[in-house]
């Protein structure tokens, strides 16, 4: 357990360092280099972590709710402050007690007062010790929602970038495509003029050209919104066009079972951790609310110096100790109390709602990649048949022992298996990014690069 705990804070410290510690020009030099290179996935996480504004928030709301238990656990110790003033009263004033008919003494014309006063709560019914304690857990929960923003942001980061590997590969083949359309159209062009197939072929192969070339240009607008997104959410703000390196995986290891992941969910995960904290938060809270129905005891001294004009200058000083005790408030400890019970009841409900989400989502990102890893081997099989009937149909249509409709069938059927293998491929990544966010850690006996071609 001391070993996660250390693993944790070492997260939040990374996170803090990459605020505020590096310098701002350091940042800006940094996002004009990723204009200029080829990122890989590593790149775009380093950079994310120091420019996306949701995770740059959530650490500073660590350092808020920090200042905010120092505030709190400040009124334990001794408290402190310089007195003065001056005033001239007029000396012909009413006694005290207002008597129509003055008193025969003199009242001081002027007054002043300098000298310093302190102090020591002894007892409040523990509220400022709970709420000392309330606030300290507050800041640990901030920490872990740190951690799970910044699991978060490096899922989205994650996505986006193999959706532009998936985008850049779709491309490729969308090219590929259009390059075996225009081949098999100047071939059947060559057939028609001989007289060897009919106008209709030549429609149809025209028609497919017209219908690659479209693709394609769907391809290379789905590349550039792609990088966009990547770009939006490593959190960039200077205008370029940014890129990657990297490619699709080619090793497809199968996930441990569900309740293995979940065992390591309910362990490492930052959310779950954080859920933790709020509840024994809201149990500090209540006991902090008991405490107002204690006595308030408080050690007091004052020492200084007074000056009076008619009793001169002499020093006085003040010690004793003082209780509180409100006999009548309206009922409002006692709905203080109600409500912060009310609360740690929501903050128990709410982890247990959150739990069984949790679940749900885990199971169903362990599904995605299974089902993404099955589709690998299919469609890997599919484009291999594709291939082959491709070749096949070719060859036949050139000999004239085919139509030329043989051949774009094939041409279809074979495009669109390289797609869905992309497309699996992609899907299998992203499920795998998706089971390390709710683990909060990489996968059990998983290799962490996912087997990448470089």
């Amino acid at each position: 357990m001391r070993k996660h705990s250390l693993f944790i804070i070492f997260k939040v410290a990374v996170l803090f360092c990459s605020f505020l510690f590096v310098p701002w020009s350091g940042l800006t030099a940094a996002a004009e280099t990723a204009q200029n290179r080829l990122l890989s996935l590593e790149d775009c996480l380093a950079l994310a972590r120091r420019f996306n504004p949701t995770l740059g928030g959530a650490v500073e709301k660590i350092r808020e709710l920090t200042a905010d238990y120092r505030a709190v656990r400040s009124q334990l110790f001794p408290q402190l402050a310089s007195l003065a003033y001056y005033a001239r009263l007029e000396p012909n004033r009413l006694p005290p007690g207002g008597s129509p008919a003055p008193l025969r003494v003199d009242l001081n014309g002027e007054e002043g007062f300098v000298g310093i006063a302190a102090r020591q709560l002894l007892f409040n019914g523990g509220r400022t010790y709970y709420d000392t304690k309330a606030a300290r857990i507050g800041a640990q929960a901030q920490g872990q929602e740190a951690v799970r923003t910044g699991d978060e942001v490096a899922f989205d980061v994650t996505r986006a970038f193999y959706r532009l590997v998936e985008a850049k590969e779709n491309l490729k083949v969308a090219r590929e495509a259009l390059e075996r359309g225009q081949e098999f159209l100047c071939l059947t062009k060559t057939f028609f003029k001989t007289g060897k197939v009919t106008r209709l072929d030549f429609f149809r192969a025209e028609s497919q050209v017209c219908e690659a070339r479209q693709a394609k240009t769907v391809a290379q607008n789905t590349v550039m919104l792609a990088r966009e997104i990547l770009a939006k959410t490593i959190g960039l703000k200077q205008k370029g066009e940014v890129d990657i390196r990297g490619g699709l995986p080619c090793l497809f290891p199968s996930a441990p079972d569900v309740d293995v992941l979940w065992r390591e969910a309910l362990e490492h995960n930052p959310e779950i951790r954080k859920l933790n904290l709020q509840i024994q938060q809201s149990e500090a809270l209540v006991e902090a609310a008991k405490g107002a129905l204690y006595p308030t005891l408080e050690v007091q001294s004052d020492i200084g110096t007074r000056h009076q004009d008619t009793a001169g200058t002499k020093g006085e000083w003040l010690a004793g100790v003082f209780m509180e005790f409100p006999l009548f408030e309206g009922g409002l400890r006692r709905a203080q109390i109600e409500a912060a019970d009310s609360r740690q009841f929501q903050a128990i409900d709410r982890k247990h709602d959150r739990l069984n989400s949790l679940k749900i989502a885990l199971t169903t990102a362990r599904r995605d990649l299974e089902n993404a890893k099955e589709g690998v081997t299919g469609t890997r099989q599919t484009v291999a048949t594709n291939k082959e009937a491709y070749a096949s149909a070719g060859a036949l249509y050139r000999n004239g022992e085919a139509i030329g409709l043989d051949v774009l069938q094939t041409q279809v059927d074979l495009t669109a298996s390289l797609f869905s293998l992309i497309r699996y491929k992609a899907e299998y990544e992203i499920a795998r990014a998706r089971i390390r966010q709710i683990l909060g850690s990489p996968l059990p006996g998983a290799n962490t690069d996912g087997g990448q071609n470089k």
